[in-house]
């Protein structure tokens, strides 16, 4: 594909995820296996290899829900090194990464990727491509309406950088600042 634009409502996409996030993430699924894990794993990041390694990447739009940034997953040396992943995307000339504040938004409700004309998306439970035009068109105008109520591209960076600060001391987990709107 050309451009893909994505959104995950939980935690980091999978596009972006460092290893050892990834594989913590993986081992969160009831009954998986070892084999699977680590099938999972290579799949997941051979897919990163051939989406953001090519000669040529598609532009890449993505937005990661700020919950997921405060949300631990496994350790705080884990985490830091998640950050510290979505830096090192985020400074790809393909990419523009955002993050999405914690607002209501019809689009958070399962993550999905879209492609040129088709749209995956997933749940948990199941997934399924959609290129029927007025499907695709109606998801496109959902991301756009959730990108214009996101950070902006560098505020979203200074955010990424400060928690990826934080996780590594590990003195204690980040928390979110609390304000009129939240309390």
């Amino acid at each position: 594909y050309h451009r893909a634009d994505v959104t995950r409502a939980d935690e980091v996409d999978g596009l972006v995820q460092a290893q050892a996030y990834a594989a913590a993430l993986i081992a969160t699924s009831p009954g998986v296996s070892d084999d699977a894990a680590a099938a999972r794993l290579t799949a997941r990041m051979e897919r990163q290899r051939r989406v953001l390694g090519r000669d040529k990447p598609p532009a890449v739009t993505l937005l990661v829900d700020e919950a997921a940034l405060y949300r631990q997953v496994d350790t705080a040396e884990v985490m830091a090194a998640q950050l510290c992943r979505l830096r090192e995307v985020a400074a790809l000339p393909a990419v523009l990464m955002q993050v999405m504040p914690e607002v209501a938004h019809a689009s958070v409700a399962s993550g999905y990727l879209i492609a040129d004309d088709a749209v995956w998306c997933e749940n948990v439970i199941t997934g399924g491509t959609y290129t029927d035009p007025e499907t695709v068109t109606a998801t496109a105008r959902r991301f756009d309406t959730l990108r214009a109520e996101c950070y902006r591209a560098s505020e979203s960076l200074a955010l990424i950088e400060r928690l990826e600060r934080q996780w590594t001391t590990g003195v204690r987990r980040p928390t979110r600042p609390v304000t009129g709107a939240s309390a």
